[in-house]
């Protein structure tokens, strides 16, 4: 664990005072000063505790540590220039105090001074390689003066360090995307009508289920594309055609890229997923089980097999393929609607009891997680973003 600051600090101001106290009358009324200014902290009377530190350093200037506090006062109460001066006046003297090192870069940040605060938040991130604090403020330090790859390179570090730190997490992603974005811009500049930018157009209307103006881009793209055999451009194009149930250009641009990259277990799911809708179930079959040897932990595949089961009258079959998806996403509740439905089939109403009430309880859970963050997850692997809503089954369907 990272060493406190405050906590090193304040040891070494009690033991400077009762130094202080045992020597000449000045020392005497520096630790005086000190005790004082400890006293105030406890109270949480900063005004006090700062003029208690200015009385003693006035005194005895030569104690760092004593800089380095009244400078975290003066950080804490938001006077940023008056810190930016302690946190200067300790590190004269202990040119590697971590708190002088940590604190100064942050109010040299907090006092718009980004460049400023590089320096001494290397210095803690190479002195001090576990404290969390100089990644996140070196690397926000690097965006703010336009260094967005050594931003994203200090946060690849401090993932390296804190593998499962959220506040790290969501910086990267921050620095990610604003890559991402600059790359976008020097696309358009260099050459906005190329089929790159056009691909990236149409993932971006597509992110947003603007659906026609992405088809548009995609079609752009593949016009402009100089290799006709170039993956992804009709996964793509028949993705956006699938999300609006347009299942025929749906089929023809999966079909596509399944002859560029046959190997590509989501235009094979999805064409599965496309002919089930269709009702045409041979077909419906061929592709999801290829999709399941091409990817055997896509829980979508397992789904659809088990409602191709259902629909096609083998209950018991159903059930396998639906328990295979309950182990991929044992929070996913539509897998245990449709097994209440196979085992009604089959005549087990104990069973269709208990797996109704598995749905039950994991579709509120499932309401109450989206009530309090967007769902990012993925159904065996793939992001949801990649989901439709799932038709239901009708009796009709079921008899």
């Amino acid at each position: 664990m990272a060493p406190n600051p405050r906590v090193l600090l304040l040891v070494l101001i009690v033991i400077f005072a009762a130094q202080l106290s045992a020597r000449t009358p000045v020392d005497e009324q520096a630790g005086q000063h000190l005790q004082a200014a400890q006293e105030a902290e406890r109270a949480k009377d900063l005004p006090t505790a700062v003029s208690e530190y200015r009385a003693a350093l006035k005194l005895k200037p030569e104690i760092a540590e004593a800089w380095v506090n009244l400078g975290l006062d003066l950080y804490v109460m938001k006077r940023d220039d008056e810190a930016i001066v302690a946190f200067q006046q300790a590190l004269k003297r202990k040119p590697e105090l971590l708190g002088a090192n940590l604190f100064l870069g942050m109010a040299y940040l907090r006092d718009s001074q980004s460049q400023k605060a590089i320096a001494p938040l290397k210095k803690v991130v190479s002195l001090y390689p576990k404290e969390l604090k100089a990644y996140i403020n070196l690397s926000y330090a690097y965006q703010e003066t336009g260094h967005l790859e050594e931003s994203t390179r200090i946060l690849e570090k401090a993932n390296e360090l804190f593998p499962n730190n959220t506040e790290v997490l969501y910086n990267l992603g921050k620095g990610y995307t604003k890559l991402m974005e600059k790359s976008f811009e020097k696309m358009a500049a260099v050459d906005s009508d190329s089929y790159r930018f056009h691909q990236i157009m149409g993932d971006s209307y597509q992110l947003r289920r603007d659906l026609p103006n992405a088809q548009a881009e995609y079609l752009k793209a593949l016009q402009k594309s100089p290799d006709p055999y170039l993956p992804g451009l009709h996964y793509s194009l028949g993705s956006s055609y699938w999300l609006e149930a347009k299942w025929d250009p749906a089929i023809e641009q999966f079909k596509k890229e399944i002859e560029i990259s046959p190997a590509d277990y989501l235009s094979t799911w999805k064409l599965g997923d496309t002919y089930l809708f269709k009702r045409d179930y041979d077909q419906a079959r061929l592709y999801l089980e290829r999709a399941i040897q091409e990817r055997p932990d896509l829980g979508q595949a397992y789904r659809d097999m088990g409602k191709l089961c259902l629909l096609s009258g083998h209950p018991d079959q159903a059930i396998v393929y639906l328990k295979k998806v309950e182990q991929l996403a044992p929070e996913e509740p539509t897998t245990h609607y449709l097994m209440a439905q196979a085992y009604r089939k089959i005549g087990n109403p104990t069973q269709v009891k208990a797996e109704l009430e598995i749905f039950q309880k994991l579709k509120q859970q499932e309401t109450a997680r989206a009530s309090k963050q967007p769902d990012i997850s993925g159904l065996g692997g793939v992001d949801s973003s990649n989901e439709r809503p799932q038709e239901d089954l009708s009796p009709d369907d079921l008899k």
